[in-house]
């Protein structure tokens, strides 16, 4: 059976699932769904969750493929018949709860990169997740260990399912857009047109968007304007962020904060902007933020 670890602060309840890719499980406010609830099923998968986190790599690496310091990788497809990896490999793992209290946790998975899991990302790492609720708000923060004997590239990020997509307004900032093409890979950088200008209060429309957004201010709002309920999702450490819209059935909305853009492992030199993966030292350590602020609207 799946273990589930609540805490409760105010009129914000949180449930993290650690067996589960350290996913959280949900986040409720007044009883109301701020990201989407884990099914209470016992089959349920990590991608049915709230949000689960991004490490060491956030989206797409093309055909799971790329070359670093000389040497060329290659992972496995992780995502069924999808043909590239995607989101790292933590998403796919168990954590373990390494601390508790009474209004957070500390979760930590270890990837140790031998035989069997070498294909899954080539360096050894330890990651952590600092789950924190404040007064109306929820704390994450990501964070990755780099266990290896040399400097490897390292992207983060976080996954947030926002609830009730056809009852919510949305908004965010952000420069510009990465065009996908045929394979889902990004194949132009452009300025945000029309319909993808969240700059203002719109509400999201199935099937629309499935781009990372590069520029972004590191804030979005998600409003719930019938419940008279505000999320605002933030991250002091990412400039870029990824909008995912699916169809009507799964009536959700995902606004991904992320360090690194898409299939950026190939597309950009690692360490040189603010997209790029980030360049970790042996020993050394690089984390991320996400912060979820609920309060009344009106």
């Amino acid at each position: 059976m799946l273990n589930v670890v609540t805490k409760t602060q105010g009129e914000l309840v949180l449930k993290v699932a650690p067996q589960l890719g350290g996913a959280i499980a949900g986040l409720t406010y007044r009883g109301i769904d701020i990201l989407r609830p884990l099914p209470n099923q016992d089959d349920v998968i990590v991608n049915q969750s709230g949000s689960f986190p991004l490490v060491p790599y956030s989206n797409r690496i093309g055909l799971g493929k790329f070359e670093f310091g000389g040497e060329r990788y290659e992972l496995i497809k992780n995502f069924g018949d999808h043909p590239h990896s995607i989101h790292g490999n933590a998403w796919k793992g168990e954590w373990v709860v390494a601390e508790e209290s009474t209004t957070g946790c500390v979760l930590k998975f270890l990837h140790q990169a031998d035989l069997k899991e070498y294909h899954h990302w080539p360096w050894p790492y330890q990651a952590t997740q600092t789950f924190e609720l404040l007064e109306n708000e929820l704390r994450v923060t990501l964070k990755y260990f780099n266990l290896a004997e040399r400097t490897v590239p390292v992207g983060l990020g976080f996954h947030p399912y926002f609830a009730n997509a056809d009852r919510s307004l949305i908004q965010l900032n952000a420069d510009k857009v990465l065009l996908n093409d045929e394979n889902t890979l990004p194949c132009a950088t452009v300025d945000v047109p029309k319909e993808w200008d969240f700059s203002t209060l719109r509400r999201p429309q199935p099937e629309s968007v499935d781009n990372c957004f590069s520029g972004w201010d590191g804030h979005a709002n998600v409003i719930w304007p019938e419940q008279g309920i505000r999320a605002e999702m933030s991250s002091p450490d990412a400039s870029n962020v990824i909008v995912f819209v699916p169809g009507a059935e799964k009536n959700f909305v995902a606004i991904e904060p992320v360090t690194n853009v898409n299939n950026a492992i190939n597309d950009l030199t690692s360490g040189e902007s603010d997209q790029a993966m980030k360049l970790v030292d042996a020993g050394q350590s690089v984390s991320m933020t996400m912060i979820i602020k609920v309060s009344d609207y009106e």
